[in-house]
């Protein structure tokens, strides 16, 4: 007998009952089906044409699943058995949202949910129809309970007893079906009186939970698979024709034992499917377990008996399974995840917890000014790090947002889920961006400490938790209690183990906080209550001190979007506006075939243009080794076995060099090589020509290729000096301890080198400190470092905008910026979706 066309209410078994037994509670249950049912069976599908039915099919069908969950539901009171009804008719009414929601919904102006519908329509890439399901799916328990307590009030009361009513524990009962056993025991109770009734709202919230779920065969397809399967088009229609399970009677009875068990029958085609039904089995059990330990010690008519383990008859078509499936082993993995091979130095553990801290000041910040009042103080985020050695602890403590119960069981506890990645996070839609990405930061607390402790309250809620963990063991102790005292997080580590990471130093830890972390608007304290100091960590993104006389500024927000700080900028040399003004290696000289090779001491006669070919002049420069360092040479070359480029290196301060200039067309066949006695470097430039100009008969000697790159502004008269870099990660690393770093989110990218590939010569970049706030760029899994293609976007990015502050600041003629702006346009024309 198919429910959804068959079945009326009056021939569900709970309502048998309670007319076998004349229950007054019998009239408001039919008013209050009569007030629903062309909602449930035709509103609902309005607003979810995607979902299986939601309609009194469904509701008739977890009300048959809950006689039959039950040991003896005749043992239960009228009103126990009137809130099961009332639970499987009402519990999914949310979901028939009204036209004015819906309007409210989507102009972010909804009431009832601080989640705003445009964030959930960009999270489902703009899809109008997906956004709206699934904003009124995460929140339509809620909206059932809104829809009981509006419009039921005056029917959901005590028979002769009008005033009493069960409203709110109904609407709280129908919103515990998406929430967790957690939450239904923080709000629902084990006893409830109403007048001569009793009732169990804890023990009803349980029963419908698992009737819901095992709503799943033929006639219905439980959202949850369905999402986990995620049918499109043609694939929706075979997931309708290969997933089937084939028994309606899913609870039987064990003889013997008179242990109850939920089994499942079918036939399955497809492995994929297969094992995404498994896991959906594998969440009714869980669930099962859930339920059966929450009644273990209630009164008889609340037991549950069962068997914890689903029985499991699934054919298979057309391929074969097996029971077996991958486990992780946890210390195994942990200590993989937690240890120096992924961060690199055990230091990086604190960095991982201040970041932690970091994300939760700003996040509570952004959402305490949406919620400041005219007159109120601001927030003001505070980090601290205390050195306790008395008590052997260090307490790594913020007044950020604080972790709930469900952050930490959904996100700190389960290891590679990041809750700054979860759609619950995204939707809030935060303009603060948090580095965390991977959910595996805070296992790095295990190099600072073999034992960890973590007391944190939500600043929204009045608990506060006490997790204890131990290195290597995954069994935690989670502990609750009331404290609206308690502010924020505080992360307890073992002092002596702490301190050893960082040579029993405090000024390494000071050093350490000042380096990794940009403080703007945080008050950040060191705290040694031992030699009672406390150190001030100030290490701000804006620069705010003297700069140094022909020292320049370019603050990157200026030009940028989610891109802060800033670039101090000298300037290094001028334009070249003629030949002597290039910078060349000793003295100079010019070649030829026809005329050989010439010194060169009257400049006026060359033209730069004859010697520049696609904005390069390459040149040779070659090394004289003088008659006194003969002696020295030779006993290298003995030394180094004849490897004349080693020995000329050694030898390199005392050495006389030239540079030789050839024309444009000569430059293609320049390279570099070692000249002996007796060879050519040119058709008319002999080993002896070098000899002649001082060079040891004796000695070899070899030539190297260099190169000037010129843009030019005039032709013959004015020349813009560049570099053009290959990718080196060693360029600009702290060169004469000049600062060049990158942060992101105020935490440094330690192995990040700026590496501007192209870069005017007229100034030199003195300093560069940047910090990207946006959340498009994701450092790798150790924090220390990002991926190429993020690296040369930075690398342009700010190359881009050094180079246009550079053409505002520096002093330059009309003509000279001309060329810059022109250079700018030649070398960085492509536009970056971050600049403004």
């Amino acid at each position: 007998m198919n429910i959804d066309t068959d079945y009326k209410i009056d021939d569900l078994a709970l309502v048998k009952y309670l007319k076998e037994i004349e229950s007054p509670f019998l009239s408001k249950i039919q008013e209050v089906y009569e007030q629903v049912k062309d909602i449930l069976n035709s509103r609902v599908q309005y607003v979810f044409p995607n979902y299986t039915l939601h309609n009194t099919g469904h509701s008739f069908r977890v009300m048959e699943y809950m006689s039959k969950l039950v040991d003896d539901y005749t043992k239960l009171n009228e009103l126990e058995i009137t809130l099961l009804i009332y639970s499987a008719l009402l519990h999914d009414i949310g979901m028939a949202v009204s036209e004015e929601d819906i309007d409210l919904i989507k102009s972010d102006s909804f009431p009832f949910c601080d989640v705003k519908y445009s964030s959930m329509k960009k999270i489902m890439k703009g899809d109008d129809s997906l956004a709206l399901q699934e904003y009124v799916r995460r929140i339509h328990s809620s909206l059932s309970g809104r829809y009981i307590e509006n419009c039921l009030s005056d029917k959901l009361v005590i028979p002769k007893l009008p005033n009493l009513d069960f409203t709110k524990e109904l609407a709280l009962i129908c919103e515990a079906h998406t929430k967790d056993y957690d939450w239904i025991k923080n709000n629902l109770r084990i006893k409830e009186v109403r007048g001569d009734y009793t009732f169990n709202s804890q023990f009803i919230a349980a029963i419908l939970r698992l009737a819901d779920i095992l709503d799943i065969d033929g006639n219905r397809t439980p959202y949850n698979l369905y999402e986990l399967i995620a049918p499109k088009g043609k694939s929706d229609e075979e997931w309708k024709q290969h997933f089937v399970i084939s028994n309606n009677e899913k609870i039987i009875i064990n003889e013997k034992t008179k242990q109850k068990r939920i089994v499942f029958h079918g036939k399955a085609s497809n492995a994929s499917i297969h094992r995404k039904i498994l896991t959906y089995i594998g969440w009714i059990k869980d669930e099962l377990t859930y339920a059966t330990t929450l009644v273990h010690a209630w009164p008889e008519q609340y037991s549950l008996v069962y068997d914890n383990a689903p029985e499991i008859n699934i054919q298979t078509e057309g391929y074969t399974f097996s029971d077996y499936k991958m486990t992780l082993e946890f210390k195994a993995i942990s200590s993989l995840l937690m240890g120096e091979k992924i961060y690199g130095n055990k230091s990086l553990g604190l960095r991982e917890l201040i970041q932690n801290s970091i994300d939760s000041c700003r996040i509570r910040q952004e959402t305490e000014e949406t919620v400041k009042e005219f007159g109120e103080e601001a927030y003001q985020p505070r980090i601290k790090v205390v050195l306790d050695k008395k008590r052997n602890n260090v307490i790594i403590k913020d007044n950020g947002t604080g972790m709930s119960m469900d952050i930490i069981k959904k996100h700190f506890l389960n290891i590679g889920v990041s809750y700054y990645t979860s759609t619950d996070f995204l939707l809030k839609d935060f303009d603060y961006k948090p580095i965390g990405n991977f959910g595996i930061g805070f296992l790095s607390c295990f190099m600072l400490s073999d034992e960890v402790s973590v007391l944190t309250r939500h600043y929204k809620s009045k608990f506060k938790y006490l997790v204890e963990l131990e290195k290597g063991n995954e069994w935690t102790s989670l502990t609750e209690s009331e404290d609206v005292e308690f502010n924020g997080t505080e992360v307890i580590l073992d002092y002596s183990h702490f301190m050893n990471v960082f040579e029993n130093k405090t000024i390494n830890i000071k050093n350490f906080l000042n380096k990794y972390f940009l403080t703007d608007n945080i008050e950040f304290d060191l705290i040694d209550k031992d030699s009672e100091s406390i150190e001030k960590i100030i290490n701000p993104v804006v620069f705010s001190g003297e700069l140094e006389k022909g020292h320049l500024k370019i603050n990157f927000g200026d030009y940028l979007n989610e891109i802060e700080g800033y670039a101090i900028i000298k300037q290094r040399s001028k334009f070249i506006t003629k030949f002597e003004d290039l910078d060349f290696a000793g003295q100079l000289y010019s070649y030829n075939d026809e005329d050989g090779f010439i010194e060169v001491n009257d400049f006026s006669k060359l033209n730069i243009d004859d010697y520049i070919n696609d904005k390069e002049i390459k040149y040779l420069t070659i090394p004289i080794v003088e008659y006194h360092l003969e002696d020295d040479f030779l006993s290298g070359m003995k030394f180094t076995g004849d490897d004349v480029g080693e020995v000329l290196d050694k030898l390199d301060r005392e050495l006389t060099w030239i540079s030789v200039i050839v024309p444009k067309d000569y430059q293609t066949y320049l390279d570099g090589e070692v000249v002996k006695p007796g060879e050519y470097v040119f058709e008319n430039l002999s080993f002896d020509d070098l000899v002649d100009i001082g060079h040891s008969s004796s000695c070899a000697t070899k030539t190297y290729l260099r190169t000037i790159t010129l843009f030019e502004g005039k032709k013959n008269t004015l020349y813009l000096p560049f570099d053009k870099k290959d990718r080196d990660l060693s360029y600009f690393y702290y060169r004469n301890e000049k600062r060049k770093e990158l942060f992101m989110r105020s935490v440094l990218i330690k192995d990040f080198r700026f590496n501007i590939e192209i870069s005017a010569s007229i100034f030199e970049i003195q300093t560069i400190v940047a910090n990207i706030n946006s959340r498009k760029f994701v450092p790798d899994i150790s924090r220390n470092n990002i991926d190429d293609n993020a690296k040369k976007l930075v690398n342009y990015m700010i190359g881009k905008v050094i180079h246009i502050g550079a053409s505002k600041y520096l002093n330059l003629l009309d003509e000279e910026k001309s060329t810059l702006v022109n250079f700018i346009n030649s070398f960085y024309k492509e536009k970056s979706e971050f600049e403004k």
